[in-house]
């Protein structure tokens, strides 16, 4: 396998982010619907997935102090421009939302959702003279169509799976046993990128930790363990540093995360909770990076199965990586970081995503803390049965079980989490 091809892959999924992704994306969507047009539109009309509408209904919009998803259709619309990127939302300045409260207000934002857990944004943009159209899918900024008084710009929606799959890195055509064969080999000089990471994600978890932003879980862990309620260890400081990277990004702060597949929260699960083992088990750096990739590799393979959004909780599966890499750490086998990996399906794989909102971190929390556990079971050689519900004996098998779990019998959990939104 070149080396290479998978690092490029791993590097695409690894973006910096202001603030939850979804409301993000629909403001870049629009951002770049607008800039097709020569004067201001007029009117959107969006249609978006239901998993886009429950994760950006509640979360707060970076600088905006507020949420609502025809608001952060208004400011992408107020911020067009060349250039933009996932950060789109750094640019907002108090006068920016009071106009995009007025649109809003106003009607210049329609939303249709539609019934589908893929990632879907369509944005229609137009005014008295023109109007322009663009696709938004299955990542936050990869536009596949665009088009401009009826004529098509880009249409990338009829590239084949064989062209797509001969551009990049098929994660899902190898095993954990390869994962973990790579992470051995690697030259770790190679995987400088994820330290980069690492490093933004711990700086943003420090900020959460000065005040309490959104629920305060990291905040709150610290302060238990100041008054000797709970043990000022290791899963505290894992847990509590996690949980207020979330708290800070989910209240809106104004800074960057690395995400991991789209997401944020998985960025910070999946980077910080093995670093901060990596520090009180006295792993070296290089020992540490090659953890990171091969839990990166395993989250990837899960979440390619499952769904990049899904009605499963993404910090479930970031965390199997998570026990995944803290085996390894631990000098685990193959057999042991594999278990680890089902240990932590086998405990909180029933976790469903209720959208993004404040008590992420509590979810973010839980799933860092049991990320250890489940890795130190496996080192007990403690390993969840297949004969246990989904469990199968191949780790892979599992991940396939939890994604015709996800696919097949919960389809129905993202409408239903939005009918109970709307009726509050």
């Amino acid at each position: 396998m070149d080396m290479n091809v998978v690092f490029d892959t791993l590097k695409s999924e690894m973006k910096p982010s202001m603030g939850c992704t979804e409301p993000v994306a629909i403001a870049l969507a629009v951002s770049r619907t607008c800039e097709l047009l020569q004067n201001p539109a007029t009117h959107l009309d969006m249609v978006i997935s239901s998993n886009i509408f429950k994760n950006a209904y509640s979360v707060q919009i970076p600088n905006a102090g507020t949420n609502g998803i025809e608001l952060a259709c208004a400011l992408g619309h107020l911020l067009s421009k060349p250039g933009n990127t996932m950060e789109i939302c750094a640019q907002i300045l108090p006068e920016h939302v009071e106009e995009a409260k007025k649109l809003v207000k106003e009607g210049f934002v329609s939303v249709k959702v539609l019934p589908s857990s893929e990632f879907y944004i369509e944005c229609s943009a137009e005014n008295e003279m023109e109007k322009a159209h663009t696709i938004t899918e299955k990542a936050h900024d990869n536009m596949v169509f665009a088009e401009k008084n009826d004529k098509v710009i880009v249409d990338q929606r009829t590239i084949s799976a064989a062209e797509s799959t001969a551009k990049a890195f098929d994660v899902t055509k190898y095993s954990f046993a390869d994962f973990y064969n790579w992470a051995n080999a690697v030259d770790v000089k190679d995987l400088a990128f994820i330290k980069e990471g690492i490093d933004m994600n711990l700086s943003i978890a420090n900020i959460g930790m000065q005040k309490k932003y959104a629920l305060g879980v990291g905040p709150a862990l610290k302060n238990l363990a100041e008054k000797g309620l709970i043990s000022n260890d290791m899963i505290t400081e894992l847990k509590q540093l996690t949980a207020a990277a979330s708290d800070f990004r989910m209240s809106g702060g104004n800074g960057s995360v690395m995400t991991y597949l789209g997401s944020g929260n998985q960025g910070i699960e999946t980077m910080l909770p093995m670093a901060i083992f990596a520090k009180h088990m006295n792993i070296p750096e290089e020992k540490l990076l090659r953890a990171e990739f091969l839990g990166m590799l395993i989250i990837m393979y899960m979440k390619y199965h499952v769904g990049r959004l899904s009605p499963i909780c993404g910090a479930t599966l970031a965390a199997a990586g998570g026990a995944a890499g803290m085996a390894y750490m631990m000098g685990g086998n193959l057999e042991q970081a594999s278990g680890a990996v089902q240990n932590l399906m086998g405990g909180v794989a029933g976790m469903f995503c209720d959208g993004a909102k404040g008590g992420c971190s509590l979810k973010l929390s839980i799933c860092a803390g049991e990320a250890v556990y489940s890795a130190m079971f496996a080192m007990d050689d403690s390993i969840i049965q297949a004969t246990d519900g989904f469990i199968s004996e191949k780790v892979e098998d599992t991940a396939k079980n939890l994604a015709k779990l996800s696919h097949e019998a919960l389809g129905g959990v993202d409408m239903k989490v939005i009918e109970i939104m709307m009726a509050k």
